[in-house]
């Protein structure tokens, strides 16, 4: 197939993903001068068709790979603390990180609202993020820290600081926000049995939609895939000691509590690096005599 009718197929292949918002499949193509069941290259990639269906390929996964487009330089030089809370289905983290903005009047950042409204703006991107959301795929890494990145930006001179629930949900997102953002200050973890979240799952299925519309098979899977994506995120930050579980089959109230109780901690040994730092002290206009007042005045800032 000639390079001009490779592209036209690819956007019409496009077009068919972006107007009905999920795989499709191509019915009777066939190039001219190409038989039904010929092989079709495409670049260095050979496919071979299968009557006349040809493979789908998702554009967006193959950009998985990429870098964000978002410049984080603002974010990274703020100084603002920066928490991960992360955790199985039902766990309670979008609980806890709304409490936890709350109190310390931080920005409070849940991924799957952040999806859902870039969603709901109808763009080509969005239409493929719905397709990838409905079959239960990951995001790729860089198009999530793309849209968390906007929005702390948004935000930066709004907030006290960030704070993510449901973010990492993968090795990958750990090391992209790494490099493309900074480490976090703290990462949380709400650790819960295997038999306390599905009691959850099953509960929240029951209050959003007045009965249980979930099986036991599909919400052990849930858990099992859970399982499987955070073990290398646990190991991973368990060697920088930026991990602290959470025992959360106690009550809210005091996860809450506990929660608060490692975040001060966090809060005032961050008050006390930055105005330790001589590149801070400069930027802040302070010096060594100021150490005290500005620990202080941080400390009330945050509420701790």
């Amino acid at each position: 197939m000639c390079d001009i009718r490779k592209r036209i197929f690819e956007q019409e292949f496009l077009h068919c993903i972006i107007a009905t918002g999920r795989a499709v499949k191509c019915i009777s193509f066939v190039g001219v001068g190409e038989k039904c069941g010929s092989k079709i290259e495409r670049g260095s990639e050979t496919i071979g068709s299968m009557g006349n269906c040809i493979k789908a390929i998702n554009p967006m996964i193959q950009t998985q790979q990429a870098k964000i487009s978002v410049d984080c330089t603002a974010i990274r030089d703020s100084g603002l603390p920066i928490i991960f809370v992360i955790g199985g289905p039902g766990v309670g983290k979008r609980t806890l990180c709304n409490q936890v903005a709350e109190k310390y009047g931080l920005d409070g950042i849940i991924t799957t609202d952040v999806l859902r409204e870039d969603v709901a703006k109808r763009s080509e991107r969005s239409f493929m993020l719905a397709r990838l959301m409905s079959q239960g795929q990951l995001v790729p890494a860089n198009v999530l820290l793309d849209l968390i990145a906007v929005r702390m930006l948004n935000q930066l001179t709004e907030k006290k600081g960030f704070i993510l629930s449901g973010f990492p949900r993968e090795k990958q997102q750990c090391v992209l926000f790494d490099r493309e953002v900074r480490p976090p200050d703290l990462v949380l973890f709400l650790d819960v049995r295997n038999s306390v979240l599905s009691d959850r799952i099953m509960a929240r299925s029951v209050q959003a939609t007045e009965r249980l519309s979930v099986n036991f098979e599909y919400i052990k899977s849930r858990i099992k895939e859970f399982r499987r994506r955070n073990k290398p995120i646990i190991k991973y930050y368990k060697k920088s000691s930026l991990l602290k579980t959470i025992d959360a089959e106690h009550e809210a109230i005091e996860v809450l509590e506990s929660a608060c109780n490692i975040i001060g901690e966090v809060l005032s040994n961050l008050s006390e690096s930055q105005v330790s730092n001589p590149l801070t002290n400069r930027a802040l206009g302070t010096n060594n005599n100021d150490h005290r007042f500005h620990i202080e005045y941080v400390l009330q800032v945050y509420n701790v």
